[in-house]
């Protein structure tokens, strides 16, 4: 799911998966759930079967 994902949060998105060495050609799923007040629950399963999940700030810049 990627509902209310906006382009500015790409920069940080990729950061947190460079930080826990994930790479695009290892990811099966990713799944964004928003939060409030302005965050949101970021969990990406892995073709491993390994699941990686965080809370992510999201922007609301207009």
């Amino acid at each position: 799911m990627t509902y209310g994902y906006r382009p500015e949060n790409w920069p940080v998105f990729e950061a947190e998966l460079r930080k826990r060495r994930i790479v695009a050609t290892d990811i099966e799923k990713v799944e964004i759930r928003p939060e409030h007040p302005g965050n949101m629950n970021v969990t990406v399963t892995l073709r491993s079967g390994r699941v990686e999940s965080w809370r992510q700030p999201h922007e609301t810049t207009m």
